[in-house]
């Protein structure tokens, strides 16, 4: 995975990492376009709104605050994460987390931490959040690259936000104690999962895609930090990069960059389409 250069490629990684925002009843879909270093926002009403951040920035993906009030946004180009109120676009605070490559920020599920991370410098920030008081403080560090031999991509958060589950630069995954920022584990992964991760709704499972060879599907098990791969699809793709769930997880949609497609697993089968 390196910097995607071009609009046509740019249009593709946010078809993998959009993300619903809960701001207004309308509903929202806010997307980054790297390349022009953009935020658009398409509303109910089928209105694109186009956001500019500062020059250089190259935001890269968009996560939210449990209630949806506030995005993080990450930046490749800056290494700036920008905390955004969803209601009225306001930028409320600009942290810098390093020369570049901030990559993907994940709220915990009660919204009082974030963990930021960086697969060039290998660093994964932890990052205290007060709403109520529009305050967001970076406490604690983890050299991600140190203590697992890569670097962090992204992140998903037990149901408790007791223990995160960061993928690496590379193949694995890393398991994190939040409270000490400590590595407790890695999990190996045929490929790299890349922001290949989407949490069920009641927290239990973790659904996980991995790069190697022509795809691979596993379910983590946040109980018992199981990871456990479902080899009844066979051939998915090469070169799989992005993971949403359908509403009712039935569907998992994954994107596929390199040929430009959405490939769909049947989770109540093991089709692929």
């Amino acid at each position: 995975m390196g910097p995607i250069h071009g609009t046509r490629m740019a249009i593709l990684l946010a078809l993998a990492l959009v993300t619903p925002a809960a701001a207004n009843d309308g509903g929202e879909i806010w997307i980054t376009a790297q390349n022009t270093s953009l935020r658009k926002i398409l509303n109910g009403n089928r209105h694109l709104e186009t956001v500019p951040l500062a020059a250089g920035a190259e935001p890269h993906t968009i996560t939210f605050s449990p209630d949806g009030s506030y995005a993080y946004v990450s930046n490749l180009g800056d290494g700036n994460l920008v905390v955004v109120r969803a209601q009225d676009r306001w930028v409320v605070t600009t942290i810098n987390l390093g020369p570049n490559w901030t990559h993907h920020t994940q709220p915990s599920p009660d919204g009082s931490v974030l963990l930021s991370a960086n697969p060039m410098t290998g660093m994964l920030t932890k990052i205290a959040a007060d709403e109520e008081a529009q305050a967001w403080t970076p406490v604690a560090a983890l050299n991600v690259k140190a203590a697992a031999g890569l670097g962090p991509v992204c992140v998903a958060f037990r149901p408790d936000g007791q223990r995160a589950y960061v993928t690496l630069f590379g193949p694995g995954i890393a398991v994190v104690d939040v409270a000490t920022m400590t590595v407790i584990g890695t999990l190996p992964t045929a490929g790299g999962v890349v922001c290949g991760l989407a949490n069920s709704k009641d927290g239990r499972t973790i659904f996980v895609i991995a790069n190697g060879g022509t795809g691979h599907f596993y379910r983590l098990d946040t109980m018992t930090d199981t990871l456990t791969e479902d080899t009844s699809y066979g051939s998915i793709a090469s070169g799989i990069h992005g993971l949403i769930m359908s509403a009712n997880e039935k569907r998992a949609f994954i994107t596929v960059p390199n040929s430009e497609e959405v490939k769909v697993l049947n989770l109540d089968g093991n089709e692929v389409s």
